[in-house]
């Protein structure tokens, strides 16, 4: 039988196309849906990367804000001696990371925590659209920290950057890795045989150079020099002043000249080269003169005039302070053995205020002071008198010193700082130094000088003698510093001098009737606002015919970075990278 009904098997082809399309429907939008999914996590992955990516340059700009702006900012906050103490420090025992701990500071918090041998710093998650990143950076030493020149150390260290990019439930990672150096720099006005703001005495009366004048090391001014007769001084160091020219004698008629000598009638000797039009350099700022009464008085309260060498009752605790005008007499007592034989040499500052004197015996190896109040008792007490933050012996005077002489013992470091003036009335010197041979402008003309090591190359064969660690800063910040009437003929004067807003000069220095009292020799510097007087001369003959000659020696120890303690400096010291972007390589990946 012939079955003839052909709407039955319509009706079975329509079902099974209708069944075939819904399952090649529901296979096309499984895979648009697969494919949407994917793409979408595509997309969150790439977005992922580039968060990861941006976090990591992020922590290119932390680090830089770390080294660039908050140590920089704390570094030029800081006191420069201690950053340099400190630094140098850090420098012997090889402590990178610590020097990082002590100034990567904002607002006195540290930044950077210290674990082992890495320091790190977080950047915590930071939202970017509908992602966010966090990074961690790991700073590890590369090498140990080295002293790199005057006034320079380098700091090297490795860095890595683990930077995390969240997109929704997608995570990607990014590590970027490089190396930086810190460098520190500091540039001490110690360093300086000669600095001026105006080379003329406060007055407008010039001083000139002439053949009475010898100066070795660097001099600077912010004005110009004056210049007369021929021969004229000798600079064996570089010579720098802000004035496009210089002043020449001119027999008498002064000329301005863009020039290192009037042709045969004013003619210098600058061994080391004259730089005229140079950039002008700032004298230190007040905010100093607070730093030195805070590291000599520490805490302590004052109840009037009188001498101050704070302590807690047993331990010193700060320096030594003077309220009033004061004599301050440096000298030096020996401690022996049983038999005679002299084991070391202490430090001994007599200070006189008013009717009290202080005998303050100190003694470095022992790590003990003993006060004596002349006709009251004596004290003794545990530690030395190197002020709060123990970079040195510190003396601060609030008002005058009246006289100051005698010997700074060999390891001592001081620094006798005052108001108003400070009158040297004998010679100042160190006690382990080398004295000159002949005088100047003989022949075989030798300066005296303290090795600035063992193996100093201007003795031979070794600088035992000669080398020690004396150092002496004499400071006033509103008076001068002068050379009284009372001083000997061919003073010695050992130290740095600074006169912040004033001068160094020879009271009575045009007293004919005293004449000439030879020459003054400077171990060391001076920096002052004006220039001050040392003597008179003959316009025609040159001759010296009333005060001192000028004799200032440059102590090549300055040159090597030494200042004395808490010494006024150039308010230049830094501490920066500027190659973090350098060297850094890219890594896509995890930890």
């Amino acid at each position: 039988m012939t079955m003839n009904n052909e709407k039955g098997i319509a009706l079975v082809m329509t079902l099974l196309i209708v069944v075939v399309l819904i399952v090649l429907g529901s296979v096309f939008t499984l895979r648009t849906i697969n494919e949407w999914a994917a793409a979408s996590a595509e997309r969150r992955q790439t977005q992922a990367f580039y968060l990861a990516e941006g976090g990591a340059h992020a922590g290119l700009d932390q680090i830089d804000t770390l080294i660039n702006n908050y140590m920089l900012n704390t570094i030029s906050a800081s006191n420069p001696q201690v950053v340099i103490s400190t630094t140098q420090n850090y420098v012997a025992s090889g402590d990178g990371l610590g020097f990082l701990d002590n100034y990567v500071e904002d607002g006195g918090t540290p930044q950077l925590t210290i674990s082992g041998s890495e320091a790190t710093n977080t950047i915590s998650t930071v939202s970017l659209g509908d992602g966010s990143y966090g990074v961690n950076i790991i700073i590890t030493e590369k090498s140990n920290p080295a002293a790199t020149g005057f006034d320079e150390w380098q700091f090297p260290y490795f860095f890595r950057l683990e930077s995390t990019g969240q997109a929704g439930n997608i995570a990607r990672k990014v590590l970027l890795v490089g190396d930086f150096t810190v460098r520190v720099q500091r540039d001490n006005f110690a360093k300086y045989a000669l600095f001026t703001n105006q080379q003329s005495m406060p007055n407008g009366t010039r001083v000139w150079f002439t053949d009475k004048t010898n100066f070795a090391g660097p001099l600077h001014t912010n004005d110009r020099y004056n210049i007369a007769l021929n021969p004229s001084a000798t600079f064996d160091g570089s010579v720098t002043q802000y004035q496009e020219t210089a002043r020449f004698y001119n027999q008498g008629w002064p000329v301005l000249l863009d020039a290192e000598s009037n042709g045969t009638r004013d003619v210098p000797s600058f061994n080391s080269g004259f730089t005229r039009d140079a950039e002008q350099i700032a004298l230190s700022s007040a905010v100093q003169k607070q730093d030195m009464i805070d590291q000599a008085l520490a805490s302590d309260t004052i109840s009037g005039d009188g001498i101050y060498v704070p302590n807690d009752g047993v331990q010193l605790t700060g320096g030594i302070y003077v309220e009033g005008d004061a004599d301050v007499s440096l000298n030096t007592a020996d401690v022996l053995d049983g038999g005679g034989v002299v084991l070391y040499t202490n430090s001994v500052y007599t200070v006189t205020q008013a009717g009290t004197t202080k005998v303050i015996t100190v003694d470095e190896t022992a790590n003990s002071t003993t006060i004596q109040t002349v006709g009251i008792g004596t004290e003794n007490f545990v530690g030395v008198p190197d002020g709060v933050l123990d970079v040195g012996t510190i003396i601060y005077v609030n008002g005058d010193v009246d006289s100051l002489s005698g010997t700074i013992q060999e390891d001592s470091e001081l620094t006798i700082a005052s108001e108003n003036d400070i009158v040297v009335t004998d010679h100042v010197r160190y006690s382990k130094y080398k004295a000159a041979v002949n005088s100047p402008g003989d022949a075989g003309y030798e300066p005296p000088y303290v090795a600035t090591s063992i193996n100093d190359a201007r003795c031979s064969p070794g600088c035992d003698p000669y080398y020690g660690q004396n150092l002496l800063g004499i400071v006033s910040w509103n008076g001068d510093v002068r050379v009284g009437t009372s001083a000997p003929d061919n003073v010695d004067l050992h130290g740095t001098i600074l006169a912040q807003n004033g001068i160094f000069s020879v009271d009575n220095y045009f007293d004919q009737g005293v004449g000439d009292r030879g020459t003054a020799t400077l171990l060391g510097g001076v920096i002052t606002d004006y220039y001050g007087a040392f003597g008179l001369f003959n316009g025609s003959t040159g001759q010296q015919i009333a005060g001192y000659g000028r004799n200032f020696v440059y102590d090549n120890r300055m040159e090597i970075g030494n200042a004395p303690p808490y010494f006024p400096s150039l308010n230049t010291f830094i501490a920066f990278t500027n190659d973090i972007i350098d060297k850094i390589t890219l890594q896509e990946g995890g930890f």
